[in-house]
């Protein structure tokens, strides 16, 4: 005679086998839980706990969480860059070049924009030391040459501090001016897009990376590409517009 608990093992085995592994995973997936954004109103926050946190925590500004206060209102422009296409959700991915968790991420987003599931914003947000900081000015710099996407794939998880001589095989590689990359990442433009980043960021309360805004849903920390899916769900079922659309930084 089975006990009852060896119904219950039975049960799982007999659903796995029959197809069923499925609807139990989903059963004992954790729960995604919301809070409200403090100080950005309609905006809600997931934070995970898997996070490359960078070496100082200047980043992140607490003051209107503290206080109690809104704070301004976000510039949707500079975080999503426009209103996004139809059915797809507006993403911003701020990552840095040397996060463990952005390596796995990066390619899944990459997936997902292909999937017309999302249109993804990519915020460099450079904050674990040299290397970082020239990897994320390259592929800004390259961004304005059409080569954004190569150049962050090709530079996430490097270990070493790209060269001059590296960058410039890497310019030739993708077809592009290396003179003028190098040129570039000098620029004021790089520099405002990295400054803009940075305080969007700040906003934002992201102190590492990744970070994404999924919507109206703020995440620190890594997902899985089933999470994410799960996340994209939820926001494409929302009949309101993202909370910041219409405003703008001197709102």
């Amino acid at each position: 005679m089975l006990t009852r608990r060896g119904l219950l093992v039975s049960g799982v085995a007999v659903a796995g086998v029959y197809g069923g592994g499925t609807l139990v995973r989903r059963a004992i997936e954790p729960r995604l839980t919301f809070e409200a954004m403090p100080g950005l109103p309609g905006f809600r926050r997931l934070v995970t706990r898997e996070v490359s946190a960078g070496r100082s925590l200047a980043l992140l500004d607490v003051s209107d969480e503290s206080a109690g206060m809104p704070g301004p209102a976000l510039d949707c422009v500079a975080l999503f860059g426009s209103e996004p296409s139809e059915d797809a959700v507006p993403l911003a991915y701020f990552s840095d070049a040397r996060c463990i968790f952005c390596r796995m991420l990066s390619p899944i987003l990459k997936e997902i924009e292909a999937e017309g599931g999302a249109d993804v914003t990519w915020h460099e947000l450079p904050l674990l030391g040299a290397v970082s900081r020239v990897a994320a000015r390259a592929s800004v710099a390259a961004g304005l040459q059409g080569a954004y996407a190569a150049f962050h794939a090709r530079l996430m998880g490097t270990p070493f501090l790209p060269t001059d001589a590296y960058l410039r095989q890497l310019a030739v590689d993708q077809g592009i001016d290396g003179n003028r990359l190098l040129q570039d990442m000098n620029a004021t433009q790089v520099a405002q897009r990295l400054d803009q980043s940075a305080r969007l960021a700040r906003q934002l309360g992201f102190y590492g990376t990744p970070g994404l805004v999924i919507g109206r849903t703020v995440i620190l920390g890594n997902l899985t590409k089933r999470q994410l899916h799960r996340i994209l769900v939820l926001e494409r079922a929302e009949s309101e517009p993202v909370p910041c659309w219409g405003t703008t930084a001197s709102d």
